[in-house]
């Protein structure tokens, strides 16, 4: 309750920031949360069930304490499980697995860089976080989601969200950029690379309608037909994401990609980097927001009793930037560096109350898109606009949740977002299903293999008792002759060769032990193991085994 009534700075460069009291007391707080943690010396077995969160919550607690570099490193795990009871593995690959030019990056932001490159033959593409406190914990804020959501798409053919593979490490001995940090997360490339956004500003209209196979609009200003199908994808994904409490906090063109060779989600959402998991318990990345004020509610943060209408308003946002083509096509002003559509998203839509329906009033009666405006007022668009209006309210306690959108937008949008979830929830059963399948044929296996050995040693042991008691069986025999030997010339005097002063009879001293070696006969022979006995000059006998 505390953090959600204050109140952030919305700051120009597009990052949302609590007040120093407030970082204050937060930093008072994780640091005694850190020093309790550390003064703990537990394994990462102790903190079940949620130890991966626990671990890497103490790794953050602590990064105030240590270098940037040595927070990055903290950062540097091994292979894990992509979550706790789900079925897929991540890899942790090394550099050598990737071929990428680390010294020209695809693209780059504030937070991060993004390299396209290949891993053992196939595309993909890897993020690395600037080498600055902040985003390193928004890098590891993405990565633990996108191991969630890696754990959700376990056996689905297609999700609307980047497929990752895993991690990449960069060792030191390696030439790297010296502004970021030498970790990564690895997806699989999907398509070209392009954005809404970049479609949107390379005059993509028509384009967009073929890559996503919507019919055009004929001779009408406005795209009504493409931005209820962006819409509704958008929906449809944000309803997966919510459902497993994945607040994105980021929804805009730039961050979602067009991928047109999957016709299941065309449109994919990317970078969690500014995203909060409501379902860790540690609510990971709640207090780490950044956001982009153009696409942003007016609340600037997350409502803890309705936290998902911070993504509705976004996505209504981006609806609106494709509905009305004159909002893109401003380019940039020497006031408004994102042209029109700022101009609109950040001054004008607030300055009416965030009423997007008054302000299409206003302008159709002779405003600069005039045009567009009276064609939204038309009846047709009447349902399409009324969504929109309730998506953008400006209370989230008024405003429209992603399944009342869904159900705005339309029966087939609702029934695929649940035929979707189904299908997602059917797979990862199904995964884990062959999972537990394998695990118990490997445990019969082992078992019997087990019992294999035991039934071998058995044997073994009756062989080596049979062994131990023919030798003991001959052993005796042979000790018996000897007795018999040595009685036969006790009566008669000595019995055979006489021996002399080269014989063994006349070196084994008084004292002597078994296993150690004496003098050896040049007379006689012997072989190995073999009992012995040894006539002394004095006439007394020794026993032995050579």
């Amino acid at each position: 309750f505390w953090y959600d009534t204050q109140t952030p700075e919305l700051r120009r460069n597009r990052s949302v920031s609590a007040p120093r009291y407030e970082m204050g007391v937060r930093g008072v707080a994780l640091g005694l949360l850190a020093v309790s943690l550390v003064a703990c010396p537990l394994s990462a077995s102790a903190f079940a069930p949620g130890a991966a969160s626990m671990m890497q919550f103490r790794r953050a607690a602590t990064s105030s304490f240590v270098s940037l570099s040595q927070f990055a490193n903290s950062l540097r795990t091994g292979p894990r499980p992509a979550q706790a009871g789900l079925s897929m593995e991540l890899q942790f690959f090394q550099s050598k697995d990737l071929k990428v030019n680390w010294n020209s990056p695809s693209a780059e932001g504030n937070f991060g860089k993004v390299f396209f490159g290949t891993l053992n033959g196939q595309k993909c593409v890897i993020k690395c976080p600037v080498l600055e406190e902040f985003s390193l914990r928004i890098f590891d804020t993405e990565r633990a989601v996108n191991i969630k959501l890696a754990g959700v798409a376990a056996g689905a053919s297609s999700v609307p969200w980047p497929t990752m593979l895993g991690e990449v490490n960069i060792p030191e001995s390696e030439r790297f950029p010296s502004d970021i940090a030498r970790i990564g997360i690895v997806w699989r490339r999907e398509g070209e690379g392009k954005t809404l956004e970049d479609l949107l500003r390379q005059g993509g209209g028509k384009q967009l309608y073929q890559l996503l196979a919507v019919k055009e609009d004929g001779a009408r200003l406005l795209r009504v037909e493409l931005a209820k199908n962006v819409l509704g994808q958008l929906l449809v994904a944000l309803a997966q994401l919510q459902e497993r409490g994945v607040m994105h906090r980021d929804i805009k063109p730039s961050n979602t990609l067009v991928v047109a060779e999957d016709r299941e989600h065309t449109l994919k959402i990317i970078d969690f980097g500014s995203c909060c998991d409501l379902q860790d318990p540690f609510k990971k990345g709640l207090g780490d927001a950044t956001c982009d004020p153009m696409y942003a509610p007016p609340e600037q943060k997350i409502s803890l009793t309705s936290p998902g209408k911070f993504d509705t308003f976004s996505t209504a946002m981006t609806a609106v930037r494709i509905l009305i083509p004159s909002l893109t096509a401003g380019g940039q002003t020497r006031d408004w560096a994102g042209g029109n559509f700022q101009e609109f998203a950040e001054s004008t839509l607030p300055s009416f109350g965030f009423d997007f329906i008054k302000w299409l009033k206003t302008e159709a009666e002779g405003g600069r898109f005039a045009a567009e405006a009276q064609e939204a007022l038309l009846p047709d668009n009447a349902k399409f606009v009324n969504l929109l209006q309730g998506m953008l309210k400006q209370s989230p306690f008024m405003r429209n949740s992603v399944q009342g959108s869904l159900e705005g937008l339309g029966q087939e949008w609702v029934t695929r977002a649940r035929n979707e979830a189904k299908e997602v929830k059917s797979k990862a059963a199904e995964v884990k299903r062959e999972r537990d399948q394998k695990k118990d044929a490997a445990a019969k296996i082992a078992e019997q293999e087990e019992r294999e050995r035991g039934q071998a040693d058995k044997e073994e042991q009756a062989r080596r008792k049979q062994a131990e008691a023919l030798a003991d069986k001959a052993s005796k025999g042979e000790e018996s002759r000897l007795k018999a030997l040595l009685s036969g010339s006790g009566s008669g005097g000595r019995a055979g060769k006489q021996v002399g002063d080269n014989d063994i009879a006349n070196v084994v001293p008084e004292d002597w032990k078994e296993g150690a070696q004496y003098f050896r006969s040049k007379q006689l022979t012997f072989k190995a193991s073999e009992i012995v006995v040894a006539f002394r000059s004095d006439g007394s006998r020794r026993f032995g085994k050579i």
